[in-house]
């Protein structure tokens, strides 16, 4: 699987125009400087809940745990408006970042197709190979 980490995403170099990340610069920038301060640990908080590493891979399971944490926190009840800012703001970040890795994966999965089809071998296999990805 391609499992980016949040500094694998902030790395990332395209190669061409059509593999530019959508919305890199808010969110990953966000996520980065959540790292840097000093009352996050060197985390940064996936969907406003999960405390994660930035070397740490961004793993399905933990988007959806995420995801789910993230939904169990929104409800119609805010104690406060900060509260509330918060919770909209994980929103979008969550949000964002899942479009930026869907987006990652898919260029990653072109790159690899793009090197496999370079070989001899034959372009259905090329397909199987990078549809286990």
């Amino acid at each position: 699987m391609i499992n980016p980490s949040l500094n694998d995403l902030a790395n990332f170099t395209p190669m061409n125009e059509s593999e530019i990340l959508i919305v890199k610069e808010t969110v990953i920038k966000e996520y980065l400087e959540d790292v840097k301060s000093s009352w996050s640990g060197g985390k940064y908080w996936l969907g406003g809940q999960l405390g994660i590493k930035p070397d740490d891979p961004i793993t399905e399971s933990l988007l959806s745990k995420a995801d789910k944490l993230l939904n169990a926190a929104s409800c119609d009840y805010f104690c406060n408006s900060a509260e509330m800012a918060s919770v909209w703001r994980a929103q979008r970040q969550f949000k964002e970042i899942n479009t930026i890795i869907q987006r990652y994966k898919e260029i990653q999965k072109k790159r690899i197709m793009d090197e496999l089809n370079k070989t001899k071998l034959n372009s259905d296999v090329n397909g199987v190979i990078v549809s286990l990805l």
